[in-house]
């Protein structure tokens, strides 16, 4: 798994449908310094009968630093709302969670701007993270 992680500053990206439990478990085993990453994030594929979303779980691995990651993850309406065709589809996203971690559900599968959305709210919460 070690090689499969991708790691920005102090957010360490797991491998797509990992357990969080076993992602916690691994970076206590490997004895990673909290000082040195604060959070992990795990992309999930949900497959039901006649639907498939995905959903971004953001994790604080470090619970006395960092931000309150369900006010963190509710603030991006806010940040994509000047986005009109990203605006559309988080209308409908679910987040659930409390300070120490986060869960975005619902996530539609769909392209935008020539990318995935989970891809894109990916790639902002690590950015907005890194900083």
């Amino acid at each position: 798994m070690n090689d499969k992680i991708n790691l920005y500053g102090k957010v360490a990206k797991f491998p797509k449908n990992v357990k969080a439990s076993k992602a916690y478990l691994f970076l206590e085993k490997i004895r990673m310094p909290k000082k040195k990453l604060w959070y992990f994030i795990i992309e999930k594929e949900i497959i039901e009968k006649d639907n498939t979303t995905e959903e971004i779980q953001v994790i604080k691995y470090n619970n006395k630093q960092g931000v309150n990651c369900k006010k963190f993850v509710e603030s991006l309406r806010e940040y994509y709302s000047k986005d009109e065709e990203i605006c559309k589809y988080i209308k409908n996203l679910v987040i659930d969670g409390k300070d120490e971690f986060s869960i975005i559900r619902n996530i539609p599968n769909v392209i935008v701007n020539e990318k995935k959305l989970i891809t894109i709210i990916m790639d902002d919460l690590i950015k907005l993270l890194y900083k």
